[in-house]
């Protein structure tokens, strides 16, 4: 019995696919740059939903705080005097704006922290105010991966 096999060289074989390659290729430069267009612009629309915090110390007695949150997260800040552990301002709001200036002034000498909650991220503000003829502030904020921890503790 004899059987016969077609043996291809292999530049046959190569030839082969080197031409259905170059001819896909078009096709694969078009469905690659397209992906990289749809990733680009789902970035840049997760980034204009994502909150944007900013505090900034007003003056000698106040704490000025501005959330853009255009996703209209739930928000919730929070003023906890760490001395009692008691909770003197708890405001819960959806706003896609939302600015607010804490005044310290007339609060008994000791520490504070402002906590802020918008969605998924946490905000931590220590406030020291000094007991002075006239009272008197510094803030120090928290690194984000220090504050979960931290706010835990704050808000037994």
């Amino acid at each position: 019995m004899k059987t016969s096999l077609n043996l291809r060289t292999a530049q046959q074989l190569t030839g082969t696919t080197t031409s259905r390659v170059a001819a896909s290729a078009p096709y694969l430069r078009a469905l690659l740059l397209g992906g990289l267009a749809v990733l680009g612009c789902a970035g840049s629309a997760l980034a204009q939903d994502a909150p944007s915090v900013k505090a900034k110390q007003a003056n000698a007695q106040g704490l000025w705080l501005t959330v853009e949150n255009p996703a209209q997260q739930r928000m919730q800040l929070q003023v906890v005097s760490l001395a009692h552990n008691d909770c003197l301002v708890n405001e819960v709001n959806r706003r896609a704006s939302y600015g607010s200036q804490l005044n310290f002034k007339g609060m008994p000498a000791g520490q504070y922290a402002v906590l802020l909650r918008v969605g998924r991220e946490q905000y931590r503000y220590n406030v020291a105010v000094q007991d002075k003829a006239e009272t008197t502030i510094s803030v120090r904020e928290l690194t984000t991966a220090d504050a979960p921890a931290i706010v835990a503790s704050a808000t037994r």
